[in-house]
């Protein structure tokens, strides 16, 4: 299971008081991890890395690279999104969530569950908001 940056962020801002229970419950069934775009984009919530590495470890959520694989089927997503008439001329974040979540077979955890169905229709997309 990945949980996408805007969930991670909401966590460690206790946006949601369900929200920290719901992810101890997963954790129970599932590792629990992000890659490191997921780091960077909840890196300014944090005063330093190892801050952001402590908050990460006592969660319980691991930290994975992303493969050359994963990298190809993020550009082919992209490729699709400017076929759509897109209009970003760089990748976007959540093509290379998606598709390491896709290739891997992890279930995403994201509050924009629209978005990445657009691009990866085989993932399963769980909106913590409406899944509490």
């Amino acid at each position: 299971m990945i949980l996408d940056s805007n969930v991670l962020i909401a966590l460690f801002q206790r946006e949601q008081a369900d929200l920290f229970d719901r992810i101890s419950r997963w954790r129970r069934s599932h590792a629990i991890r992000i890659n490191l775009v997921i780091y960077a984009e909840c890196a300014p919530s944090f005063a330093s890395d190892d801050g952001l590495r402590l908050s990460l470890n006592a969660l319980g959520i691991g930290i994975e690279d992303l493969t050359l694989p994963e990298g190809f089927r993020a550009g082919q997503a992209y490729a699709e999104y400017k076929r759509r008439g897109g209009e970003k001329q760089t990748i976007l974040p959540d093509f290379l969530i998606g598709a390491q979540a896709e290739l891997r077979g992890w279930p995403l955890v994201t509050r924009d569950r629209k978005g990445f169905a657009s691009y990866f229709p085989d993932l399963q997309v769980i909106d913590p908001t409406e899944d509490l």
